[in-house]
């Protein structure tokens, strides 16, 4: 069985984005499975997907990842870059923030783009409640 690298975990994303701009984890895990791909690799749980996604940032950078939260149970979404207006729209509707590489670590954008906030229908936060 292949253990998923950079590459696979691009064309997961390729073929599954296909339905949906903005993939989960959860579902690069099911394509792994029905492509007899191991996506644990050496180490903790889906520990192969994360040394894919990492190995895809300081490589080619063909992928937009995407945080719905900062604890460890936040879900974690890619997106083709190609593709990343719908992606980053999916991802503000779902309250996801697009999460970008500096060269040594992903850093979370938690503030989304006008174009994100204004496809989710935000208002500008205003500094008293409307009481009327």
């Amino acid at each position: 069985m292949r253990v998923i690298t950079a590459s696979l975990l691009v064309a997961a994303v390729t073929e599954l984005s296909k339905s949906s701009p903005l993939v989960r984890d959860r579902d690069v895990a099911a394509w792994c499975d029905r492509n007899l791909v191991d996506y644990h690799g050496d180490g903790l749980h889906k520990q192969g997907i994360w040394d894919a996604d990492l190995e895809e940032a300081r490589g080619e950078q063909r992928l937009l990842k995407f945080k719905s939260g900062d604890s460890k149970q936040s879900r974690v979404g890619w997106a083709l870059i190609a593709r990343g207006t719908k992606a980053r729209e999916a991802a503000a509707r779902r309250g996801w923030h697009e999460m970008v590489w500096n060269g040594a670590q992903w850093d979370w954008l938690r503030v989304p783009t006008p174009s994100a906030a204004a496809a989710m229908g935000a208002e500008p936060v205003r500094a008293e409640p409307a009481w009327s």
